[in-house]
C-alpha cells in the first residue's frame, strides 16, 4: 500500500508541473490581453436638447454605440485566441485497472497509470500566433472602420438636419412676406386697385409654402430621428437647433486624395493584413504535415509475489515511449497547402478589386464635390445678388406698394429658390466631404507635399 501511495504520489507531482508549464507558458497572449475600460454612459436625455455640436454627438456616439461596443468585443475575442493556438496539445493521463490481474513472476499486475504529451513539429505554434496576429490586426482595423463609418453617418445626418433647420426658418419667414402681400392684395382687390389674379397668385404661392414646411418639418424629424439611433438614445429625447459649420472648400487635387486612399483606407489595410496572413497560412499549412512526435510514461502497480523470497518481489515497472505521426496521405497533405495558396490568391485579388473601386467611387463623388463648389459660387457671386433687389421691393411694400403683385410674387420666389439652392448645395458639399474621408479612412490631409 506504502509502494502505491508512493506512486499516485509521484504520477501527480508529474502531471502538475506538465500543466503549471503548460498553463504559464502562453499566458502574454501576443501582449495584448486587456481588460478594456467601460466607458461611463453619457446622460443625453437633455444633453443635445438646446443646440447640437458635432464634435459632442461625435464623442457620445463612439461611447454609446452598440455597434462598436460589438467590433472592440470581437476584437477582444481573436486576442484570446493566441494563447489558445501557441500552447502544447493537452497532456493526456490515462488509468487502465486489470479485471483479471496478470500475474508475473515478482507479482501481480492490478492497475496502469500513463502519461502522455504531443509536440507539433518545431515551429507550428508560434507560425499559428503570427497567424493569429495578423488576425488581430485586422479586427483592430475593423474596429477603426467602424468608428469611422459611425461618424460618417453622423456627420451626414447632422449636414442634413443643419440644411432642413435652416430651410425651415427661411421658407418660414417667406410665408410671412407672403402672408402679408395676399392681406394687402385682398385689401387692394376689394377697392378696385388689384387683379383677381393677382390675389389667386399669392393664395397658390402661400399654399406652396405651407406645403414646403410640412415636408421640410417631417423631414426634419426624419433626421433626427436617425441622429437618435445612431447615439442609441430614446426616440423621446429632444434635439436643438444644430451649429452651422462654416463652409470651407477643400485645397487639395483628386490625385492627392486618391493617394491618401489607397494609403489610408482601413478597408485596403484589411485586404493586405489577408495577404500577409494568408501567407502565414501557407507557411502553418506546410508544418501542419509534418510528423508529430508523442511522448509517453508509463507505470504499472505489482502486488507481491506469491513466492516467498522472490527477487524484486512486488516492484512496479517503469517505461518511456517515444511516438511519431506518419503523414503517409500526400493527398490530403498537398492539398491543404493548395488551399491555403488559393486563399491567399483570392484575397490578393481582393485587394486589387478594392483598389480599383475605391479610385471609381473617388472619382465620382469628387464631381459631386466640385459640382457642390461651382453651384455655391454660382448662388453667392451671382444669382442672389441680382435677386437682392426682392429685399428693397419688401421693405418699401407698405409705404408704396408695387406695380404687379404677380411679379413681386415671382421674384420673391426666385430669390428663395436660390437661397435655398445655395444652403443645399453647402449641405451637399459638406456631405461629400464626409464620403471622401470615409474613402479615405479618416481626415483629409490638404496640406501640399512636394
Amino acid at each position: 500500500m506504502r509502494g502505491l501511495n508512493l506512486l499516485y504520489q509521484l504520477v501527480v507531482i508529474v502531471i502538475g508541473s506538465m500543466i503549471v508549464l503548460h498553463v504559464l507558458a502562453p499566458t502574454e497572449a501576443y501582449g495584448m490581453t486587456q481588460t478594456a475600460a467601460i466607458p461611463e454612459q453619457t446622460d443625453i436625455t437633455t444633453l443635445f436638447a438646446e443646440i447640437l455640436e458635432l464634435p459632442s454627438l461625435i464623442r457620445v456616439a463612439v461611447e454609446r454605440s452598440p455597434k462598436v461596443s460589438a467590433a472592440k468585443a470581437r476584437w477582444q475575442a481573436t486576442i484570446e485566441q493566441y494563447p489558445q493556438v501557441t500552447a502544447l496539445p493537452d497532456p493526456m493521463f490515462m488509468y487502465g485497472y486489470y479485471m483479471r490481474s496478470v500475474e508475473t513472476r515478482v507479482g501481480p499486475q492490478r492497475h496502469r497509470v500513463s502519461f502522455s504529451q504531443a509536440f507539433p513539429y518545431p515551429g507550428t505554434l508560434e507560425t499559428a500566433g503570427e497567424v493569429v496576429k495578423k488576425a488581430i490586426e485586422i479586427e483592430r482595423v475593423k474596429h477603426e472602420q467602424v468608428i469611422r463609418d459611425l461618424i460618417v453617418g453622423l456627420k451626414l445626418s447632422y449636414h442634413e438636419l443643419a440644411y432642413l433647420q435652416r430651410a425651415v426658418e427661411l421658407t418660414r419667414q417667406n410665408h410671412e412676406l407672403v402672408a402679408s402681400i395676399l392681406a394687402i392684395a385682398t385689401t387692394r382687390y376689394a377697392e378696385g386697385k388689384t387683379t383677381l389674379n393677382d390675389v389667386l397668385k399669392a393664395q397658390s404661392q402661400l399654399a406652396q409654402l405651407e406645403y414646403d414646411l410640412v415636408l421640410l418639418e417631417e423631414l426634419q424629424r426624419v433626421e433626427q430621428a436617425n441622429i437618435k439611433g445612431i447615439l442609441s438614445m430614446p426616440s423621446a429625447t429632444s434635439l436643438g437647433m444644430t451649429v452651422p459649420i462654416a463652409y470651407e472648400p477643400l485645397d487639395v487635387g483628386l490625385a492627392d486624395i486618391e493617394k491618401q486612399a489607397l494609403a489610408k483606407r482601413q478597408e485596403l489595410q484589411i485586404a493586405a493584413l489577408s495577404i500577409e496572413k494568408a501567407t502565414e497560412g501557407i507557411a502553418l499549412a506546410e508544418l501542419q504535415t509534418k510528423p508529430m512526435l508523442k511522448f509517453d510514461l508509463m507505470t504499472i502497480e505489482t502486488g507481491k509475489a506469491l513466492m516467498f523470497d522472490t527477487p524484486s518481489s512486488g516492484k512496479n515497472p517503469f517505461s518511456i515511449g517515444v511516438g511519431v505521426t506518419i503523414p503517409w496521405s500526400s493527398l490530403k497533405n498537398s492539398s491543404k497547402v493548395r488551399e491555403a495558396q488559393q486563399n491567399r490568391e483570392a484575397v490578393t485579388a481582393n485587394k486589387h478589386t478594392l483598389e480599383d473601386e475605391t479610385k471609381v467611387a473617388i472619382q465620382k463623388i469628387y464631381f459631386r464635390l466640385e459640382n457642390a463648389r461651382r453651384l455655391i459660387e454660382l448662388y453667392e457671386t451671382t444669382l442672389i445678388p441680382q435677386a437682392g433687389a426682392v429685399v428693397e421691393v419688401a421693405e418699401t411694400w407698405h409705404q408704396e406698394g408695387p406695380k404687379s403683385i404677380a411679379g413681386f410674387l415671382e421674384t420673391q420666389s426666385v430669390w428663395l429658390n436660390f437661397n435655398l439652392a445655395r444652403l443645399r448645395a453647402i449641405a451637399d458639399y459638406q456631405q461629400n466631404v464626409a464620403r471622401l474621408e470615409q474613402l479615405v479612412g479618416g481626415k483629409i490631409d490638404d496640406s501640399h507635399i512636394e
